[in-house]
């Protein structure tokens, strides 16, 4: 189980500036709240790997993503 405390720091690591908070659901998965991509927790640890995120409906890849890079705005 993920605390509280942690999960306030812990951010999208897809968003370039870090800003994108993270949502605990059923304690089996984070979900970034913007751009909805999902990470599995295992044995109580978030895997952020970029490698390994569950991507929403609807999208291929990563770049497709509002958090990722090519679709930031200054």
């Amino acid at each position: 189980m993920i605390i509280p405390e942690v999960l306030e720091v812990l951010r999208c690591p897809i968003d370039p500036k870090r800003e994108a908070k993270l949502i605990i659901e059923d304690n089996v998965r984070l979900m970034c709240g913007r751009c909805h991509v999902q990470f599995k927790i295992r044995e109580g640890f978030p895997s952020l790997l970029t490698e390994e995120a569950i991507l929403p409906e609807g999208s291929d890849n990563l770049r497709e993503l509002p958090c990722h890079p090519t679709r930031q705005h200054s």
